[in-house]
C-alpha cells in the first residue's frame, strides 16, 4: 500500500535534484554565474535532495521488520526491491551503452555490461556513473544487502556494523593514502571508497530511526509503549549520528547540515501533503520520481544542445536573462520528464511489479 505523505516527500527530493542539475546546465550554457545569491544557494543545495531517497529507503527497510504483521519473507523482500530497482535500472543501463561511448579502460564490454547490470560498477572507476546518478542506486542496493544479511541478529547489530563501515573508511583512507598496500589491494580498497556506504548510512539509520519514532507516538493511548531499542541500542544509535554528522557530503559539506536539509525536506513533503490539489500533483510526481531521477540527466543534456544550437542565449552575463533560463529548463525538464516516467510506470514498471506481487503476494 502506497503511503501519499511518503510520495510528496519523494517529489520533494526529486525536485531538488532536477533544480541543481538544472542550475549546472544553464551555467554550462551562459558560461555565467550571474544570479542572486539566495537563488543559486536555493538550487545548488538541491544536490541534497540525493540523501532524502536514502532516508525514505531507511524507512522502508525498517518498515518492513517493526509491523505487528509478519516480518517479510526472503522472496517477498528480494522479489519487490529487484521488481522495483532493477528493470528500469537494467533499461537505462542498455540506453547508455547504446547512445554514448563508455570509457571501460580496457575492460571487454561485455563485462562492463554485465558489472553495471548487476549493480557492480563502482568496481571499476570509469562505469561507476553509467547510467548518470547510478552510484546512488549502488548504494541503496548496499544498505538493502546489509541490511538483510543481519535482520535476524537485531537493529543494535546493524548499528554496530554502520560504526564498523565509519571506521573503515578512515582506515582504508589511511592505507591507500600512505600507499602501503600492494598493487593487488589497492583496486579493492579504492573501490571500497568509492561505493561510499559510509557517506549514505547516516541518511538510511534517521530513516529508520523516524519510523521508528512515528510508531511508537502512533501507539494508542493507554496500550504500553513498545520499546524498539534497547539501552546499548540507543548508545549505538547516538554514536552512528553523531559520526555521521561529522562526515563531509558533497562540496565538504559536514553530515550535519545535510541532515537538517534533510529533515527539513521531508516535514516540507508531509505539510504539502496536507494541501489540496498540490498534494495530487506531488503524489503524481513523487510516484514516478525513479525514471525521472534518470531521466532528466538526459533531458538536460538535450536541452543543452537545443539551446546552444538555436542561440537563444546571450554569452554576456545578464542576470535576468541567467533566471529565467535557469527556470525555464528546470519547468521543461521537470514537465518532460514526468510525462516520459508516466508512459514508463503504465507500460513497463507497473506490469511487471503487479506480476512480481502475483507470484508473490
Amino acid at each position: 500500500m502506497r503511503v501519499s505523505a511518503l510520495d510528496s516527500v519523494r517529489a520533494v527530493a526529486i525536485l531538488a535534484v532536477i533544480a541543481t542539475h538544472s542550475l549546472s546546465a544553464t551555467v554550462a550554457v551562459t558560461q555565467s554565474f550571474a544570479f542572486p545569491k539566495s537563488l543559486f544557494i536555493f538550487f545548488d543545495f538541491g544536490q541534497f535532495g540525493v540523501p532524502v531517497f536514502f532516508a525514505l529507503s531507511g524507512w522502508l527497510i525498517f518498515s518492513l521488520y517493526y509491523k505487528q504483521e509478519k516480518p517479510a519473507t526472503t522472496k517477498h523482500y528480494w522479489s519487490r526491491r529487484f521488481a522495483r530497482i532493477w528493470p528500469l535500472w537494467a533499461a537505462f543501463v542498455v540506453v547508455y551503452f547504446i547512445i554514448y561511448e563508455i570509457n571501460t579502460e580496457g575492460l571487454p564490454t561485455w563485462t562492463a555490461l554485465l558489472l553495471c547490470l548487476t549493480f557492480l560498477g563502482w568496481t571499476a572507476g570509469s562505469i561507476v556513473a553509467v547510467p548518470l546518478g547510478g552510484l546512488t542506486i549502488q548504494q541503496e542496493m548496499g544498505h538493502y544487502l546489509v541490511f538483510w544479511l543481519l535482520r535476524k541478529r537485531g537493529i543494535e547489530t546493524f548499528l554496530a556494523s554502520v560504526l564498523v563501515g565509519y571506521f573503515s573508511f578512515y582506515l582504508v583512507n589511511w592505507l591507500v593514502n600512505s600507499q602501503t598496500l600492494g598493487p593487488s589491494l589497492n583496486p579493492f580498497f579504492n573501490a571500497w571508497l568509492r561505493l561510499g556506504l559510509f557517506g549514505s548510512w547516516p541518511f538510511f539509520v534517521l530513516g529508520g530511526v523516524a519510523y521508528l519514532g512515528f510508531k511508537w507516538l502512533s501507539q494508542s493511548h493507554g496500550e504500553k509503549k513498545q520499546q524498539f531499542l534497547s539501552p546499548t541500542g540507543g548508545i549505538l544509535l547516538v554514536l552512528v549520528l553523531l559520526f555521521g554528522s561529522q562526515i563531509f557530503y558533497s562540496q565538504e559539506t559536514p553530515g550535519y547540515f545535510v541532515m537538517g536539509y534533510v529533515l527539513f525536506a521531508a516535514l516540507l513533503g508531509v505539510a504539502l501533503n496536507q494541501i489540496p490539489l498540490i498534494n495530487r500533483i506531488f503524489w503524481s510526481i513523487g510516484r514516478y520520481s525513479y525514471f525521472m531521477y534518470f531521466f532528466h540527466f538526459l533531458v538536460l543534456r538535450q536541452l543543452e544542445k537545443i539551446i546552444r544550437d538555436w542561440g537563444v542565449l546571450n554569452p554576456a552575463e545578464s542576470m535576468n536573462q541567467n533566471i529565467v533560463a535557469l527556470f525555464s529548463i528546470f519547468i521543461a525538464a521537470t514537465i518532460i520528464s514526468w510525462a516520459a516516467a508516466w508512459v514508463s510506470w503504465k507500460v513497463y514498471e507497473y506490469p511487471i511489479m503487479r506480476l512480481v506481487r502475483k507470484r508473490f503476494p
